[in-house]
């Protein structure tokens, strides 16, 4: 058995498979964007929407609003494509957001053992809704989001907030995030014992001046790290 007292775990592209879910949605959306009227293709609607998402942020609320400006388009038809866009958004979402394979089975494991919880940079109304979407809201101790210390990691704010409620030392909680940057370095910044969740990142090799303690290809690699 481990010495680890609690796990934590980024929520996008750890649990979720966050990028798929963006991807997918907007493809829905652009399609019924062009469908109603928006004077483009579908993969020029689709490039439009992926640049707010870069210019923005991935939580940005306006996003098909932004897209549509730009055409001159009147009030009507402007509302017209806008609520298109969003129910196609919407629907797929609820038809795709789901955990990576294992996720549930694996933690419902740890959770027997292991104090979990999550640091988010997400909303925290988005955040719950894609763990109720994705059947994971009762898996956890404890849900950190970004509305919580105001905060995106590396910062270290949201790490001691996790380390505050676990009342546990750093380096007996293992902290599972997919970007090096923001998950890995924060946590080792913090003093916590790091796995790369490898899986759900874009990288195809680890950072230069970011180390893991561990790495994971699959979700439920994570119960030989613990031993369990």
């Amino acid at each position: 058995m481990s010495s680890f007292k609690a796990l934590l775990f980024d929520l996008d592209n750890t649990l979720l498979d966050f990028l798929s879910f963006k991807i997918e949605t907007a493809k829905a959306a652009a399609k019924e964007m062009v469908r109603n009227g928006l004077p483009c293709t579908e993969l020029a609607a689709y490039g439009k929407i992926f640049s707010v998402y870069e210019e923005k942020g991935i939580e940005y609320q306006k996003t098909f609003h932004d897209v549509i400006v730009p055409f001159g388009l009147d009030a009507n038809a402007s509302e017209r494509i806008q609520q298109a866009a969003i129910l196609a958004y919407l629907k797929k979402k609820f038809e795709i957001l789901r955990p990576y394979t294992s996720v549930r089975s694996t933690l419902i494991r740890l959770h027997t053992r292991y104090s979990l919880g999550i640091v988010t940079d997400a909303p925290r109304n988005k955040a719950w809704q894609r763990l109720i979407l994705s059947g994971l809201e009762r898996e956890f101790d404890f849900v950190i989001t970004h509305d919580d210390t105001l905060n995106k990691k590396p910062h270290p704010s949201p790490f001691t907030l996790a380390l505050s409620k676990l009342e546990c030392l750093p380096s007996s909680v293992l902290f599972v995030g997919d970007n090096l940057e923001r998950d890995i370095l924060g946590a080792k910044n913090s003093g916590m014992v790091t796995c790369w969740a490898k899986y759900g990142s874009n990288r195809k090799a680890k950072h230069d001046s970011i180390s893991p303690d561990f790495e994971i290809e699959k979700f439920e690699d994570l119960l030989k790290i613990v031993q369990f």
